[in-house]
């Protein structure tokens, strides 16, 4: 898993089982703010005291794809890669059309 706070990044091997939410994975390694939507499920607000704000926000990719879901709702497999971006809000925003 790769954390990429814009300035800084950090990167850590997680030995998860199959099945684990993306979620799970990254609340296991780090410190994570999260507001619950309803039938969305947990959207990430702050990672390592990082919180998203009107300019940046947090999106993350599995195997190189924007997942597109909630944290808790993308189910990993072996060998996935996970990447958090801490990114312009107007670049995340275009992910989402």
């Amino acid at each position: 898993m790769t954390i990429d706070f814009g300035s800084s990044a950090k990167s850590k091997m997680l030995m998860v089982d199959n099945g684990t939410s993306v979620f799970d994975a990254l609340n296991s390694s780090s410190t994570v703010n999260y507001k619950e939507f309803a039938g969305m499920g947990k959207m990430i607000i702050a990672i390592d005291s990082v919180p998203q704000n009107n300019t940046h926000y947090w999106i993350y990719f599995v195997n190189g794809n924007f997942a597109g879901v909630a944290a808790d709702k993308f189910v990993l497999t072996k060998d996935s890669t996970v990447e958090f971006l801490f990114i312009k809000s107007d670049i995340a925003m275009s992910y989402f059309k």
